[in-house]
């Protein structure tokens, strides 16, 4: 289901029936609902008395809404490096991999092992604004040839303009994530 264009009602239906929509109930949660993706599983999370059947129109509008902003595939992520990498280093920064992970913890968006070239991203951040992710692969690129977040290492890591937009996102979204959780 990644990378949908747009949803119809019967597709979200059926989309549930086979799992690749999880619903995650909660009587902790009142009123609102929320979609997210984990890697290629779409999660809804939902009221414990949510009925998805008198609500199908609304889920539907809310899928086609994150569709249109989804760059969550493994090729979306390795299309945005390489244009990054075009963009602010000439090309000279290729990884050798970048990929989704689930086990990054709560403090960290990404990894680099500059020794094999692998980066690896959080699938929290599939899905936050391009132009954040943007910026942690950027500041995963620099790591590719400045392992330490040195003043050169920053230098090279502002040259994408929102750098510090996104900082001030990411702990926003840090800081939600902990009040979710109970921490």
């Amino acid at each position: 289901m990644a990378n949908r264009q747009s949803w119809s009602e019967e597709e979200v239906l059926r989309a549930i029936a086979r799992g690749e929509i999880e619903v995650r109930r909660s009587t902790r949660r009142k009123k609102t609902v929320a979609v997210s993706k984990e890697i290629d599983t779409f999660v809804l999370r939902a009221p414990a008395r949510y009925s998805v059947e008198s609500n199908i129109r609304s889920l539907t509008e809310l899928f086609n809404k994150l569709a249109a902003r989804d760059h969550s595939s493994a090729a979306d992520l390795v299309e945005i490096a390489e244009e990054m990498n075009r963009r602010y280093f000439a090309g000279r920064l290729s990884p050798s991999s970048i990929r989704w992970v689930t086990n990054q913890n709560i403090s960290r968006w990404a990894s680099t092992t500059t020794s094999t070239g692998d980066i690896r991203i959080s699938h929290r951040l599939q899905a936050v604004p391009r132009w954040v992710l943007e910026t942690v692969v950027v500041h995963e690129l620099v790591h590719l040839q400045i392992g330490p977040h040195s003043k050169e290492f920053h230098d090279l890591a502002n040259r994408h303009p929102r750098q510090s937009d996104a900082q001030l996102y990411l702990a926003g979204f840090s800081d939600g994530e902990r009040y979710c959780r109970g921490g």
